[in-house]
């Protein structure tokens, strides 16, 4: 379990560094995840945020349109910081997860920041296991 400030240091590596490895923190709900990020993205520009449900629900809609390279290459293309919270909501879409992976890895190498929230709970170790293999990940503690 990392302190705050280690959290907030690595969340300000991320934002500024070329080609950063895409950032989860996993924590209890109320630990204060949403708000450190508040606080720092704005730093590196105006932030995209979204849910693991939006941004999937956004890939479908792509694919069902025929235009999925195109919802990837807008993805990478974006300059701004993008947020995506609970991403234990994709425990069980293992075809989903793959093609966030290969999106946020593409993001990743033209440079775009990405920072993940997982809320501690039911499917933690299956999804940590997952983001473990391509994007860092830190364990934030509720506040005492």
């Amino acid at each position: 379990m990392a302190s705050k400030a280690a959290v907030r240091a690595r969340v300000r590596a991320v934002l500024r560094r070329p080609n950063p490895r895409p950032l989860a923190i996993e924590g209890p709900s109320g630990a204060g995840k949403t708000r450190l990020l508040r606080e720092e993205a704005p730093e590196a520009g105006h932030p995209r945020w979204c849910s693991a449900r939006e941004i999937v629900d956004e890939a479908v809609e792509a694919i069902r349109g025929e235009r999925y390279s195109e919802f990837e290459a807008a993805l990478a293309m974006d300059a701004r910081p993008l947020v995506i919270e609970h991403i234990e909501d994709l425990r069980a879409k293992a075809r989903t997860r793959a093609a966030l992976r290969r999106a946020l890895l593409l993001r990743a190498a033209k440079g775009g920041a990405t920072i993940l929230t997982l809320t501690s709970g039911r499917g933690r170790s299956e999804i940590v296991r997952w983001l473990a293999r391509w994007a860092d990940v830190t364990s934030l503690g509720r506040s005492a």
